[in-house]
């Protein structure tokens, strides 16, 4: 379940780069579209990647253990 929340966290931070058009970079800060353009959308594709994995991966995760889950005769 908390892969569910990480991946929408990603994606909500992916919508919000976007929107500000700019990322923040570890030692350099707050960089824009323009001053940093092949740093903005690789790591744009890399957390929309990431985001989606951890979400499709938990739900995945989720269904396998129900679908493997034995019947309980009552």
């Amino acid at each position: 379940m908390i892969g569910i929340l990480f991946g929408v966290f990603l994606l909500g931070y992916v919508g919000y780069c976007w929107k500000e058009q700019g990322m923040h970079s570890r030692y350099q800060g707050w960089k824009t579209r323009e001053e940093a353009p092949v740093m903005f959308v690789v790591m744009t594709i890399i957390y929309i990647i990431l985001g989606l994995l951890m979400v499709v991966g938990t739900l995945l995760f989720l269904s396998l253990i129900h679908i493997s889950e034995p019947t309980r005769p009552y």
